[in-house]
């Protein structure tokens, strides 16, 4: 399917618009003409109709000039292209982002040239809306909280890691205890969940205990160590953890 560019043509006198027809239709079949305004009102109800993707438009119309009626839009959603007589509006034609500037009359080649231009100025937005899109998905991947799945005898948790203060060991049974108070008893032993959530900021500081560094509040030293938890509760820290530990903390 062949892309095309909706344009509008603005211009007080109907020559010039046919004109500018003719050369569009003529040698660039990729414009589809989707309308002509000639004064104020016509200007203001097809601009906000018809949303063009281009709009080529002269600059004096009879009394007034486009600029007046340009200011009196909320936004500017198209490309503009100014068509005139008189080179002297160039500077302040600009001043609203105007892609080109064409002196009348309008020569083939120019018109061409501006139409190509401005195929080439879409597609590099649209690269560069859709790499944004694809950070933005990529971003929202990266900090969604990683989820588990654990099941007991009611069925299947699917958790957040970062809802999860610390595991604790009962043989062949893990207590999960969440941040809201909440206690999940799984019939697998401490080891299954050290291995499933090692890539997860847990660490196993004791045999009884598998802890998420996320939430440890304090680390005392007293009588062999211990961690204590957002939730006030006081974990020992076995002997042969404590390097481990400390080394994830960043602790020097």
């Amino acid at each position: 399917m062949i892309e095309t560019l909706k344009c509008i043509i603005i211009d007080d006198e109907q020559k010039d618009r046919e004109n500018i027809r003719m050369l569009l239709e003529s040698y660039c079949p990729q414009v589809e003409i989707i309308g002509e305004a000639r004064d104020r009102q016509s200007i203001l109800t097809i601009l906000s109709q018809l949303k063009p993707d281009l709009v080529f438009v002269d600059i004096q119309l009879g009394a007034i000039s486009i600029f007046d009626i340009l200011n009196e839009l909320d936004s500017i959603t198209f490309k503009i292209v100014f068509v005139t007589a008189f080179d002297k509006y160039a500077i302040q034609g600009y001043q609203y982002d105007a892609i080109d500037y064409l002196l009348k009359p309008v020569e083939a080649k120019r018109l061409v040239k501006v139409v190509d231009k401005t195929f080439r100025l879409r597609d590099r937005l649209r690269s560069e809306e859709n790499k944004i899109d694809e950070f933005k998905d990529l971003y929202a991947k990266v900090m969604e909280p990683a989820k588990i799945s654990i099941t007991d005898a009611k069925g299947v948790h699917m958790i957040k890691t970062i809802d999860v203060l610390y595991c604790v060991s009962d043989g062949n049974y893990t207590t999960f205890i969440m941040i809201d108070e909440t206690e999940i008893v799984i019939s697998k032993n401490l080891k299954h969940f050290e291995t499933k959530l090692k890539d997860y900021s847990f660490l196993r500081i004791h045999k009884s205990y598998l802890v998420n560094l996320n939430h440890i509040d304090f680390l005392a030293k007293e009588q062999g160590g211990s961690v204590v938890m957002k939730n006030g509760k006081s974990l020992p820290v076995s002997r042969n953890c404590k390097k481990e530990l400390y080394k994830k903390m960043n602790i020097l």
